[in-house]
């Protein structure tokens, strides 16, 4: 490793041209020729032109980590703030079209509920703890997010959304180090027969902990979270209109997420109990005669929004004219795996373990890219070489709000997404200046 402010010479360059390695290496980037090329991706064409839906709910969250002033040289902290925007399209839809509203306007049609903690890292610990140590109060405080905070005051916890949809899952690994004990479900916090943790929480089975660092920063264990608290998040809110009976309502809103309907990394365990969740939330609106749940994630970078633009891009016109707009693409397991994400044609299906979700790729009728998730609901869904539209509920409706709302503020924008933005991102500096200070008065 270099100093600070040194940089590599070139001294070693003629020994790794001249390396055996270098020479012998035979990987190649594969390009996926017409020689090779697979059926192209299924052309979907959903009805379209539904009922309009009168209300988006979205889900963003963000984190900011810095190093902060501790008794210890790198001690890190991290903000958490999460942000559930619901946004009345009725009124969205009487602002004249080109026109830029006032941020008063936005902000009388939107009602938003913020989330938002304080993750401690490396060397910083609870002070009125005798013996603590830093993922023990990481552990500590991701129990205390998931089961002290509500979307909405007269509903439930976030842990007992979890607690609700993962009846029969929930045992972990003891976190005590050496220890090998499996701990069964917990609910709320209980003793390892090894005595030697202070205290098991049903969060550890998230395994959260896991991507705690003690000697560098704990970044993957605070994105591991955030993702949690927002699928948790989520699925909290279809339960409260479900509770409340507000069976009609599914027909009118729209359930988005800021990102993909997949769980990576050690909680993806939660991805099956997810998907089983909105299953049974979507069955039970249609038992009531609606078309089921309509929730979707938007992806706004990755390897299927790469490939997107690839695809639309043409030799003699140039980007963004090799597809039709209006295009939605939906490729099967096959396309996939030869174009997207190199696999082998026997394979396990991408994403099969974290994905509750199915992509379609999508040029909208302004010519914005975008990659839409619609969730498994059903035996179409689960089956990854099956393309039917079936496989994909609501996808018409959630076509034409991408359609309707997308905006040139940014590229392939879409203007719910930028709102959510705006209540749940944290400026970097801002961010690190309230970090500063909090451990300064500490």
């Amino acid at each position: 490793m270099p100093y600070r402010n040194e940089y590599a010479s070139g001294d070693s360059l003629w020994r790794l041209v001249n390396s055996e390695s270098v020479k012998d290496f035979e990987g190649v980037i594969r390009r996926g020729g017409p020689g090779e090329a697979a059926a192209p991706p299924r052309t979907l064409t959903p009805p379209r032109g539904h009922d309009r839906i009168t209300r988006i709910i979205v889900i963003d969250g963000s984190t900011v980590s810095s190093a902060v002033r501790s008794g210890y040289p790198g001690a890190e902290a991290a903000l958490l703030q999460l942000a559930a925007v619901v946004i009345d399209l009725t009124a969205l839809r009487e602002i004249p079209a080109g026109s830029i509203p006032r941020p008063s306007v936005m902000r009388e049609m939107e009602d938003c509920t913020t989330l938002d903690a304080v993750l401690p890292g490396r060397n910083v610990v609870r002070r009125d703890v005798a013996d603590d140590t830093p993922r023990q109060f990481f552990r500590f405080t991701i129990h205390d997010v998931l089961a002290g905070r509500r979307v909405d005051s007269e509903h439930e916890t976030l842990v007992e959304t979890m607690r609700a949809i993962t009846p029969a899952h929930g045992r972990f690994r003891c976190p005590a180090e050496d220890c090998n004990e499996i701990i069964p479900a917990v609910e709320g916090s209980a003793r390892c027969p090894c005595l030697r943790q202070e205290l098991l929480f049903e969060t550890d089975s998230l395994r959260l902990h896991e991507r705690f660092e003690d000697h560098g920063s704990s970044a993957q264990a605070y994105t591991a979270t955030q993702q949690v608290v927002e699928h948790l998040a989520m699925i909290n809110i279809m339960r409260i209109f479900e509770r409340r009976g507000w069976w009609s309502a599914f027909r009118t809103t729209a359930f988005v997420m800021d990102g993909s309907l997949v769980v990576y990394g050690m909680p993806a365990w939660l991805k099956s109990h997810l998907q089983a969740e909105v299953t049974r939330l979507h069955d039970r609106v249609v038992e009531r005669g609606g078309p089921g749940v309509l929730l979707f994630g938007i992806e706004k970078s990755g390897m299927f929004l790469d490939h997107l633009r690839a695809l639309d891009q043409s030799d003699p016109n140039g980007p963004r004219a090799g597809i039709a707009a209006g295009s939605a693409l939906a490729p099967d397991r096959e396309y996939t795996h030869r174009h997207i994400v190199l696999r082998g044609p026997d394979a396990r299906a991408h994403g099969h373990v974290t994905d509750y979700g199915r992509r379609v790729m999508y040029k909208n009728s302004l010519g914005q890219h975008s990659v839409v998730m619609t969730p498994i609901v059903n035996e179409q869904g689960n089956n990854r070489d099956c393309v039917d539209e079936a496989a994909f509920p609501r996808l018409g409706e959630a076509l034409d709000i991408m359609d309707e709302f997308s905006t040139y503020l940014y590229e392939d924008g879409f203007a719910p997404l930028v709102r959510a933005h705006a209540h749940a991102a944290i400026p970097l500096r801002t961010g690190i200046g309230i970090l500063t200070q909090l451990f300064e008065e500490g």
